[in-house]
């Protein structure tokens, strides 16, 4: 376990954390974000056998009685109505301790484990941030998540500034990472600088427990309490 690089206390403002720490494991925790996340889902097709509509009879009678000639086949495409893209942030503050940030990466898990969550290529941006954008990880499918899962490294543990995630979603819209990017998920305490200004997609900053720090997030964000309700 690395030191406390000399973050002075604070909760809010510019100071960067050096700290470092790695996870034993990520629970999965009980939490459905599916009722919260369908209001961003985008209807379109994708490769995969659509079972669903497939005649399984009429398949079997045709390879008996005409010499391995199916009468009709599983389509091979399937229409989904499920996300494209997400951002998922991750407070590393020094007010947050490991055991927060684990919990805020076991949410993280419920999110991308669902499958019926995504299409089958993720565009799902991972940032963890104090009062500066620490580490940003684009993950693009479950193979993707299960490696960076494994190897983790919590980053920060310095002061808390919501801003940079905002500012780097844009770096990372100008550069054409996203197309269509729809909402944000924030993991955090509560207690640091937010945006002025709504951004043009959906943000709800999530907490694992009732806080009065929650009356500090803009009305133009969610709010969002995991063992309880949207608020």
């Amino acid at each position: 376990m690395a030191e406390n690089y000399g973050t002075g206390g604070l909760r809010r403002g510019q100071n960067r954390g050096g700290k470092k720490e790695t996870l034993s494991g990520i629970e999965k925790r009980a939490y459905d974000y599916r009722r919260f996340l369908k209001r961003f889902t985008v209807t379109r097709e994708e490769m995969e056998l659509d079972l669903d509509s497939f005649d399984p009879v009429a398949y079997h009678y045709g390879l008996m009685y005409y010499g391995n000639f199916p009468f009709i086949e599983p389509p091979e495409t399937r229409e989904g109505n499920r996300l494209e893209e997400l951002v998922i942030a991750i407070d590393t503050s020094g007010s947050c301790k490991k055991e927060i940030v684990a919990k805020f990466l076991g949410e993280t898990r419920s999110i991308l484990e669902e499958k019926e969550n995504f299409f089958s290529r993720w565009n799902v941006c991972l940032i963890q941030c104090d009062s500066f954008v620490q580490d940003v990880t684009m993950i693009h499918s479950p193979k993707e998540w299960e490696a960076y899962r494994e190897t983790i490294i919590i980053k920060g543990r310095g002061g808390t500034d919501f801003r940079p995630v905002f500012q780097k979603v844009e770096e990372l819209r100008k550069q054409h990472v996203f197309r269509n990017l729809k909402a944000l998920i924030y993991f955090t305490d509560g207690d640091g600088i937010y945006p002025e200004q709504k951004p043009d997609y959906e943000t709800a900053f999530v907490f694992v427990r009732q806080t009065e720090k929650m009356n500090l997030v803009p009305k133009w964000a969610k709010k969002l309490l995991t063992e309880e309700c949207t608020l």
